[in-house]
């Protein structure tokens, strides 16, 4: 199976390989790719695609990866992912961040997923424009890693009981 990811920052990367070794363990057989590196998907029988949220939107690469592979994607068992700072559950800015990629609908439409999560990724203070971390840090946001490991552990777990390769 093939773990294909689009991240700009490094967040993205570390949840798909996380995911993929979680797999491992369960006995499947798992690539984790870049979608910019990943040329032909006709060998892997299942893929699991996750991209970082921008402007509230999947990033390009995750989208074009789409549109190169649509029918593909159409013949196998697909999951989706997306990981952005609305994942932050604080109970202000956690509920006005919490919202889904604006694309996400017809992505979903597109390739009919077994399943969609959302995660919460890392939220880096240096990567915000000034008015964006005044207004993050005045509604208590939180900053650093937010990914929820036991989640996107949980997560991988169904996936492998899905595609009956979990072992234990």
């Amino acid at each position: 199976m093939l773990v294909a990811y689009a991240s700009a920052q490094g967040s993205t990367e570390g949840v798909a390989e996380r995911i993929a070794a979680r797999l491992a363990e369960h006995g499947a057989r798992v690539e984790v790719r870049p979608v910019d590196k990943v040329d032909d998907i006709e060998s892997y029988a299942a893929v699991i695609l996750g991209s970082a949220v921008y402007g509230q939107r999947w990033i390009p690469s995750a989208t074009e990866f789409i549109s190169r592979n649509a029918d593909a994607l159409a013949d196998r068992d697909v999951w989706l992912f997306s990981v952005g700072s609305f994942g932050d559950t604080h109970r202000l800015i956690g509920r006005m961040m919490k919202k889904e990629p604006r694309d996400i609908d017809e992505i979903r439409r597109a390739l009919r997923p077994l399943d969609y999560r959302v995660f919460a990724g890392v939220i880096e203070r240096n990567q915000w424009p000034l008015p964006s971390r005044l207004f993050f840090h005045t509604f208590g946001g939180r900053f650093g890693d937010n990914r929820d490991w036991r989640a996107i552990d949980a997560w991988a777990d169904s996936i492998a009981q899905a595609l009956g390769t979990s072992t234990g």
